[in-house]
């Protein structure tokens, strides 16, 4: 049922896709700002290299024989890109020190891009609480000027832990896929870097699904927040993350096939409202939970299947 009613107020609070869609323009056009100005002047003396458009060229060769399910020309592109990394990795280890310098950068402009889009996804689930709980029509910009603050120290507490996260994450599918595993095939790879992103990604949804919704809707302090989110008793864990994985991979699913079947122009649409399907099953997760009610749409409205009895004062006073 919680797909049901996530869908639901993902469709009642649909209008919110555009605006989140606007922030993250902005946001990724102020990170492309940072790499032309940091990180493109330290690369220069690689991507202009006869190995790097090799790589390049064969990788693109490799990708248009997959796109057009061409077996026939599909193994010697994959032998082509082999040696063309080959060829790449021996010109990085010559210049190991601008890798390094511009890992540091890009690092850093990947912790600011989390940051700020932290601070969105604060803003967007409180759009979306006001309408379950009240189903109250919000504006972004006010929004995110009325809750700044607390907007700005969850980013500032939550970036970090996602950035260490998804780093060791990258790391530890290195190491299984190309390091462990070395012997599979490419294509065996590639199924296996999709699987764990998958199940990774379901891991870091769990355990984080209850954090912005208790600050939003339960007005807890920022530490009570994080200790609630990972404290998962009582929160049938199985089930969410269960749903967290089918989530993911429908997400994946939907840019993908923007990506492919849209070149690329379906991903205006698709990144901005998958990001906030994610919000809405997070806040839907959390009402159910806590069992309380709020809006699906302007006249539906969920409650909990068992309501707890009303006390002696409350019956006499007439409070539901």
């Amino acid at each position: 049922m919680e797909f049901k009613h996530a869908f639901h107020v993902f469709v009642d609070n649909f209008a919110t896709t555009y605006k989140v869609l606007v922030y993250r323009l902005i946001i990724i056009a102020v990170c492309a700002g940072l790499c032309c100005a940091v990180v493109l002047p330290t690369l220069n003396n690689i991507l202009g290299t006869a190995q790097y458009e090799q790589l390049n060229t064969t990788f693109s060769e490799l990708w248009a024989n997959i796109i057009s399910l061409n077996t026939e020309e599909m193994h010697d592109g994959l032998l082509a890109v082999r040696e063309a990394l080959s060829s790449f990795r021996h010109l990085i280890e010559e210049k190991a020190w601008l890798v390094a310098v511009a890992g540091v950068c890009l690092g850093v402009i990947y912790l600011i891009y989390k940051f700020l889009a932290a601070v969105g996804d604060y803003v967007t689930g409180a759009l979306v609480n006001d309408k379950m709980a009240m189903h109250a029509k919000s504006y972004f910009t006010l929004t995110l000027f009325k809750n700044l603050k607390q907007a700005v120290i969850y980013a500032a507490i939550y970036a970090p832990i996602a950035f260490v996260y998804d780093m060791l994450c990258v790391t530890l599918m290195w190491a299984v896929v190309f390091v462990g595993l070395s012997f599979v095939p490419v294509l065996i790879k590639i199924f296996l870097l999709a699987v764990m992103f998958m199940l990774l990604s379901a891991v870091k949804f769990t355990f984080t699904a209850d954090w912005l919704p208790s600050l939003v809707h339960g007005k807890m302090k920022h530490g009570k927040a994080i200790a609630y989110t990972f404290s998962r008793r009582g929160k049938n864990t199985g089930c969410v993350f269960s749903n967290a994985l089918v989530l993911r991979l429908i997400i994946i699913a939907l840019n993908v096939a923007a990506s492919i079947f849209t070149f690329g122009a379906g991903l205006l649409l698709t990144m901005p409202a998958t990001a906030l399907i994610q919000i809405c099953f997070w806040f839907v997760n959390y009402f159910d939970c806590n069992k309380q009610k709020y809006f699906v749409d302007e006249y539906t409205v969920i409650g909990p299947k068992k309501e707890a009895a009303p006390t002696i004062e409350q019956f006499f006073k007439g409070d539901e």
